[in-house]
């Protein structure tokens, strides 16, 4: 098997003082490449260390979580500038999207809308795809991707309906779903649909760690060689050979950064 995290964060600090360790147990676990994912400026040069230290195995992305939304307007446009800079050594824009679950303000909601289509325009502009939080904000999510329409997205930790999804596929935007540790939690039945119903080829394993450990190790520190445990939850509930869904698996991951199958 080959397996591709589309989603992580050794940059976080329960994670990065030992990333070294978490590198190598994660390649004897089958894992090719890993993405660290950005949410704020000051996590920008750790996953950029991240891709010097393991060329062909750690792969940037970089945005601005909506959480950092308040922040001032030079935050921002140091940000851009960053990014712009580093054009040649991202894979795409993220995390960037919605969150409400804290703060429905209507300030909060305006001010994670604009910074959210200001990251979705510099994407477009970068011909990058784009990484999407979207927490207890799923309608205000597909509202503004319906109108600005990326070329490319992934709904991370995917938590929309099925019937949404139906509605995201009509689109002229390509669609991809995360699928991470909570597929393997006994009382995620909205995530279990999505993934008996959607097809395989639009889903994209991520740990999205050092959150969300799979079961058996649900609420200790998550990990990329923990995704062999996602690959056989989505292969059981698809009722399908674990070997064929990795593949596929792989080749989304391969399909949606643009990378060189030539790497792994």
């Amino acid at each position: 098997m080959k397996i591709i995290d589309t989603h992580c964060h050794l940059d976080d600090d329960a994670l990065f003082s030992i990333r070294r360790e978490i590198v190598e147990k994660s390649k004897q676990n089958s894992v090719v490449a890993v993405f660290n994912t950005a949410d704020s400026l000051s996590s920008f040069s750790r996953v950029l260390t991240l891709e010097n230290e393991n060329p062909d195995f750690s792969f940037s992305v970089l945005g601005i979580h909506p959480e950092f939304a308040s922040k001032e307007e030079d935050y921002f446009k140091e940000a851009y500038q960053r990014i712009r800079e580093e054009k040649d050594h991202i894979k795409a824009i993220g995390e960037i999207g919605l969150d409400y679950h804290y703060d429905k303000s209507d300030e909060t909601k305006a001010s994670q809308k604009r910074r959210f289509i200001e990251q979705i325009e510099l994407a477009k502009e970068l011909s990058l795809p784009i990484v999407i939080h979207a927490r207890d904000a799923d309608f205000d999510t597909f509202d503004i991707i319906r109108k600005t329409k990326p070329r490319r997205i992934d709904l991370h930790c995917c938590s929309a309906s099925v019937e949404l999804l139906r509605e995201y596929r009509k689109l002229d935007t390509e669609v991809y779903i995360g699928i991470g540790g909570v597929s393997t939690f006994k009382n995620a039945k909205t995530l279990f649909k999505v993934i008996e119903e959607m097809p395989l080829e639009m889903m994209l394993t991520e740990t999205d760690c050092p959150y969300l450990a799979p079961a058996p190790f649900r609420g200790e520190r998550n990990d990329p060689s923990y995704l062999p445990y996602i690959v056989r939850r989505i292969a059981e509930i698809k009722g399908l050979e674990v070997e064929e869904v990795a593949a596929c698996l792989y080749e989304n991951a391969v399909r949606f950064y643009g990378l060189s199958r030539e790497v792994f």
